[in-house]
């Protein structure tokens, strides 16, 4: 079987001809990992790509009955997010708690990616699993949350959909693709990858942690997932896969409206699991964590760590287990979101805890350009050549400050020529280095050594992520 997942190593080559030889079908459902019945015997993951050619004739942008006109601000960041939630409340209750029910619908009004459901062996890309439609996500060891007495290394798994508005940019940049066919090239020339205001992306992910092993889950919603075992290391590639059960522990709303959000056009929600939280069901009792509208870049936090941030909100009654894992100077991010990276350098010195990243500031640096070496832009302040330990920018320089700006979304990070900015959009990053993979050398402008590094220095950079 070709289902194999990278071993990650700084400096492992995989040589040009193993990237041309994989054939991936960009419409797969999934990894091609089915449980056999004598486990599972329910329904399957549906995808969904029939987008929408055109808007609808009434877009909805959630959240701007509780602003008044206003922009989003730290005084109605918390009422915001509660109408964001309430707004995808009817779809999403049934996505948290009746896994059965959402894969024998439709699921009408959302919809997932292309070129995601294969794992790909060039990329580091482990594919959409069987029974939910997941993607693996971050390791963490048991101690990052000992002070809630986590007694298992974790991973969670994650669900993402977007909305009718947000689709139609994925029609507008997959407008080529046709099903039956693995000729899927993108279009990016002439702002495809903008989406509309009214735009709504959401991700769910679940823990496999259970509430015996990690107490914050208990009467979580459960899923269950179809995956090989994982160590700290990553995927076990030998092992066979298994039906584990995992529970839904955050829930992120984002957001495209520029009146909420003039500078970067984003907002950022997480709503995290609090069993102590009033409801009688799962998704009663998923409770902001907080919100992100910009990277606060008049805030240097290195030089300043007491001053107050402006452009994230964190909701000072949210579970203390989803605070620990916030990002540089406090900056929003989720308890799955790895922001805080250990055993990294600064220059010589070998740091063990550094937060260093935020949800907008990984967001923000996604970007692309046709048949460079430069494509990607890390995620993290990291140095270039990508190597494992990263070696991080100094804290608070202005080569590190470059990823903690309000840029919006047509805006690259990236200063390389051609460069063109993906919106914030993640997931169409990873779709597109997915298509990217599938390019032999020749039609690249790289020659062979910088063809295998540039994918050397990718994959490190999504083990990074991912732990």
């Amino acid at each position: 079987m070709r289902y194999q997942k990278w071993i990650y190593s700084s400096l492992l080559i995989i040589s040009s001809s193993v990237l041309a030889n994989e054939t991936i079908d960009p419409y797969a459902i999934n990894n091609g990992l089915i449980p056999p019945k004598s486990i599972y015997d329910g329904p399957l993951f549906k995808l969904n790509v029939d987008y929408p050619t055109s808007l609808p004739e009434v877009v909805t942008v959630p959240g701007r009955e509780v602003l008044n006109g206003q922009p989003i601000s730290k005084a109605n960041a918390l009422q915001y997010v509660y109408a964001l939630k309430s707004f995808v409340e009817s779809p999403m209750k049934t996505l948290v708690e009746d896994p059965e029910k959402w894969n024998n619908s439709s699921q009408k009004g959302w919809y997932s990616m292309l070129w995601a459901g294969e794992d790909i062996e060039a990329t580091g890309w482990e594919g959409r699993e069987a029974v939910y439609g997941t993607y693996t996500g971050q390791i963490q060891p048991a101690s990052v949350y000992a002070d809630s007495h986590l007694t298992t290394n974790l991973r969670n798994y994650a669900a993402i959909y977007f909305n009718e508005v947000a689709a139609t940019t994925l029609h507008k940049v997959w407008q080529k693709c046709h099903p039956g066919s693995n000729d899927c090239p993108p279009s990016l020339e002439n702002n495809e990858a903008q989406f509309p205001e009214g735009s709504v992306i959401i991700k769910a992910a679940s823990a496999s942690a259970s509430p015996e092993e990690w107490p914050v889950l208990e009467g979580a919603a459960k899923w269950q997932i179809y995956r090989k075992p994982f160590d700290l290391n990553g995927t076990i590639k030998y092992a066979e896969p298994e039906l584990i059960d995992t529970y839904v522990t955050i829930f992120d709303i984002i957001v495209k409206d520029y009146s909420a959000s003039p500078e970067t056009g984003w907002v950022f929600t997480t709503l995290v699991y609090d069993k102590n939280a009033p409801g009688s069901s799962p998704w009663e009792k998923m409770v902001p964590l907080g919100a992100m509208w910009g990277n606060d870049p008049d805030i240097n936090s290195t030089y300043y760590p007491n001053a107050t941030l402006e452009e994230t909100y964190v909701n000072p009654n949210a579970p203390k287990y989803a605070t620990v894992t916030l990002g540089y100077g406090g900056r929003l991010s989720g308890p799955f979101d790895i922001s805080v990276k250990d055993d990294v350098y600064i220059g010589e010195q070998l740091v063990n805890r550094l937060p260093s990243s935020s949800c907008m500031s990984c967001h923000g640096t996604v970007s692309y350009v046709k048949n460079d070496k430069g494509m990607p832009t890390y995620l993290y302040p990291a140095k270039t050549p990508i190597t494992e330990p990263l070696r991080m920018f100094k804290p608070g320089s202005d080569a590190w400050n470059r990823w903690f700006q309000n840029r919006p979304g047509t805006q690259p990070q990236s200063t390389r020529s051609g460069a063109i900015a993906l919106d914030y959009s993640t997931a169409l990053e990873m779709s597109l280095m997915n298509y990217t993979s599938q390019k032999p050398l020749s039609e690249t402008n790289m020659s062979p050594v910088e063809y295998e590094q540039f994918w050397d220095a990718w994959r490190v950079l999504q083990k990074e992520f991912r732990h």
